[in-house]
């Protein structure tokens, strides 16, 4: 385990409708020197939570209008990687079960006698287990990009001059901002084919970016579950009112980590790098855009696009 002063400055949310369980537990554990916020109910617990996530969240389950349970499952609806630690005076395996099938860390028992042992040591705990996961996150998504750095040599011999060239694309992504990557993505899509790239949002494919065609309205979203299987590298399928005198279209799901980061959409032709029946150069640069997208964070908003 970590040894505290291993650790940044833990922020901690606590969410109790009781105001001595609140301020005892803010006090205790900001003397241990971990930063400490708290709402009175779900709500306001919820509306912390997305101004600005927390590494653990002590949640009571008993409260009025919101209770515990409907608190946990909005926490891990909006920040899955918020580690959660239930507490209740009134413990039941029945509510302990449901708590930890709806991913919450542990659960406590109210009064809590030893802050030590039952409140700090849990505490620290969970937000190691963040640490080490957003750690392992890192790493993964670190050795993905250097094994597309450690193979771009070798793909661009094979593709010759016409080929894509993705040792490029990922050295210049890194100073790149969002709005650039996305036209950088686009950008490298064999001309003069029109081309569409989405982006996730929550559950959502939001139309972020085009190139030689009009940017489809923000309400033109596609749901994540459609594109659900990481290994799936193209498919054909209906996508009217895109492409001109087209009703079909190839869609790349972008899947950095195992996660859809976006899509990128083509139409139908048999023209070009379109006439290879496997679209590897279409793939090749469907997987530069996965790890620019999944390396660099970019996402879009319902709001901005």
């Amino acid at each position: 385990m970590l040894t505290p002063p291993s650790l940044p400055k833990l922020d901690i949310l606590v969410v109790d409708d009781d105001p001595f369980v609140r301020e005892t537990i803010q006090i205790f554990l900001e003397s241990e020197g971990l930063s400490v916020r708290t709402a009175s109910c779900g709500e306001d617990g919820i509306a912390q939570l997305l101004e600005q996530e927390p590494d653990v969240a002590l949640v009571d389950l008993r409260m009025p209008r919101m209770d515990g349970l409907a608190v946990l499952r909005s926490f891990k609806q909006h920040a899955p990687e918020v580690e959660v630690v239930m507490a209740t005076g009134d413990a039941t395996l029945e509510s302990a079960l449901s708590a930890m099938k709806l991913g919450a860390y542990s659960y406590i028992e109210k009064p809590i006698v030893d802050l030590e042992k039952d409140l700090l040591s849990v505490v620290r705990h969970a937000a190691e287990r963040r640490h080490l996961r957003q750690t392992n996150r890192r790493l993964q998504g670190d050795l993905q990009l250097a094994l597309h750095q450690l193979d771009a040599q070798r793909r661009e011999q094979r593709i010759g001059s016409e080929g894509f060239p993705i040792g490029r694309l990922l050295r210049r992504c890194s100073s790149a901002s969002p709005t650039e990557l996305k036209a950088m993505i686009l950008s490298y899509i064999p001309a003069p084919v029109p081309a569409l790239l989405y982006l996730r949002n929550d559950q959502l494919l939001i139309p972020c970016a085009a190139r030689d065609i009009d940017l489809p309205p923000i309400d033109a979203v596609l749901p994540t579950h459609r594109f659900s299987d990481p290994g799936e590298r193209w498919r054909e399928g209906d996508f009217p009112d895109v492409f001109p005198d087209q009703d079909e279209a190839l869609m790349l799901p972008l899947f950095w980590i195992g996660e859809l980061v976006g899509l990128i959409v083509l139409p139908v032709t048999d023209e070009g790098a379109f006439s290879d029946p496997g679209h590897r150069l279409l793939r090749r640069i469907a997987d530069a855009a996965a790890a620019i997208l999944g390396s660099s964070g970019v996402r879009t908003s319902t709001h901005t696009g």
